[in-house]
């Protein structure tokens, strides 16, 4: 049985007497700082789906199936932090970190369809897609073990999502959303390393990065809450541009086909760019 990786304190964080303070230990220690701010999105998201209840949850019932996939991702995010504290079996820990890209997913589809959105069909495609990663996950692990291949599918379906959920952000919120945008994108270049760190497969990673990775989550979901869902003003379907493709299924399975290739590419573009960066900053340490 495979466990996840422990991650050292980062070296710049020397141990001193205030260390015997909890708050100080969470702070210093990247897997609890993650778990922390995980869990703190989740407090701040169930003060306004259960306290607040805005207005436009009822006017457009799409903004709230929205706003619980968002909430049950880092319901998700908190539970997999917590399996990382606990040096839980790696193969449990990626099946809560799929759950939680899946869950994204379906933030995306809601928002895409807006008032035509269906949760019944959706509900099922997730089910099927995140069956998919399941069964990779745990089928392919006993195989080759906790490898790079074995972690990048995970990893390219993270990117993907993140960034379609920046990118419905600005349809529906239009200009005000660009800032979210700009931290989904740094949010990505801490996120990807992190796969490598958390669980020991090739690639950049380093303790401070993860930690780095935490103080990030208040950033992107703080500007989230900022935005959503009173930043929301388009509601209708959103449109694709289309080829001139007599068969639909076909020109969807060009589409899936073609942000599935490229994710895999940016995924490693963006390992890449992280290594070059560390490497000129002097962090040899990095993997």
């Amino acid at each position: 049985m495979t466990r996840v990786t422990h991650l050292a304190k980062p070296k710049w964080s020397a141990a001193s007497p205030k260390e015997s303070f909890p708050m100080t230990q969470i702070l210093s220690d990247p897997q609890k700082l993650n778990l922390l701010f995980s869990a703190l999105a989740v407090v701040v998201g169930l003060i306004i789906y259960w306290v607040w209840r805005p207005e436009l949850f009822k006017l457009h019932p799409f903004s709230e199936r929205a706003f619980e996939f968002w909430l049950l991702r880092w319901i998700s995010a908190a539970i997999a932090w917590g399996f990382v504290a606990a040096s839980t079996d790696k193969r449990f820990v990626l099946a809560a970190v799929d759950l939680g890209t899946i869950l994204g997913l379906g933030f995306v589809i809601a928002m895409w369809k807006g008032e035509s959105f269906d949760s019944r069909p959706a509900h099922t495609n997730l089910l099927l897609l995140y069956g998919l990663l399941l069964s990779w996950n745990f089928v392919m692990n006993p195989i080759i073990g906790s490898t790079a291949v074995w972690v990048s599918p995970s990893m390219s379906a993270s990117l993907i999502v993140i960034g379609l959920m920046a990118a419905t952000m600005v349809v529906r919120c239009r200009s005000q959303a660009v800032m979210f945008v700009l931290v989904s994108v740094g949010y990505l270049f801490l996120l990807m390393p992190t796969y490598s760190a958390v669980f020991g497969v090739s690639g950049p990673h380093s303790a401070l990065l993860v930690q780095w990775l935490g103080f990030a989550k208040i950033f992107y979901a703080g500007l989230f809450y900022t935005l959503f869902p009173s930043g929301v003003k388009e509601f209708d379907p959103i449109a694709m541009p289309r080829f001139s493709l007599s068969n639909d299924r076909l020109w969807k399975s060009l589409s899936w086909a073609g942000i599935t290739a490229g994710g895999v590419v940016l995924t490693q573009l963006v390992l890449w760019i992280v290594k070059v960066v560390a490497h000129m900053a002097g962090g040899n340490n990095l993997g």
